[in-house]
């Protein structure tokens, strides 16, 4: 990742996702959602290694970096790129991506989360990101998926989600070597090619 990312562990994101005005989609690795007190206990963990690291006042609020990074998650997500196995269980890793912005072509933020429940944010990233899933999902398209996206856990990666974020919800596409569609229903609606599938999805 580059040194203009701020990375936060997941107890340090639990810490910012419950703040006021946040709509958090990502998974926190590490943490027990379902369970309210280990995820309390989680988020003070969080907001305490952020003043240690100078990323939150005392009461816990944001600044700096940090700060930059709850601005933009306030702004929305706009955009989501994930591997899935053939249980359509998520696969973390550095392939799954989150755009946040007023659009694909107005990004302001990109979060990546790590299979160690690490998060990766930059914000102001150079132009392309949306571009770049797009490309990938191509890819996928093109030749399937290579050696590389294995899953530390062994699990392979069976396809590729793409979601963007419209005003009357969330529109998607399913990507796998040579089929591209909407989702796996009995009898979904197939697209010739992934530029197809994204004109749908931003149409």
């Amino acid at each position: 990742m580059a040194a203009d990312t701020l990375i936060l562990t997941d107890e340090e994101a639990a810490a910012i996702a419950v703040l006021p005005a946040v709509v958090w989609r990502t998974p926190l690795l590490t943490i027990n959602e379902a369970s309210k007190v280990e995820l309390a206990a989680a988020v003070l963990r969080g907001r305490r290694s952020l003043v240690v690291r100078d990323l939150a006042d005392a009461d816990g609020m944001p600044t700096g970096a940090a700060a930059e990074v709850l601005k933009r998650l306030g702004t929305g997500l706009c955009a989501m790129f994930m591997l899935v196995d053939e249980s359509d269980a998520w696969l973390p890793g550095a392939f799954n991506s989150y755009l946040y912005g007023a659009s694909v072509a107005e990004i302001e933020m990109t979060h990546v989360v790590g299979a160690a429940g690490v998060h990766h944010f930059r914000v102001a990233p150079p132009p392309g990101a949306w571009p770049a899933l797009t490309g990938l999902a191509g890819a996928i398209y093109a030749s399937g998926f290579r050696a590389s996206q294995e899953n530390p856990g062994r699990r392979s990666p069976a396809s590729a989600l793409l979601h963007v974020v419209r005003p009357g919800g969330i529109r998607s596409v399913r990507v796998a070597h040579g089929t591209v569609t909407t989702g796996r229903g009995p009898v979904p609606a197939r697209f010739p090619s992934v530029p197809d599938a994204v004109s749908w999805l931003l149409a």
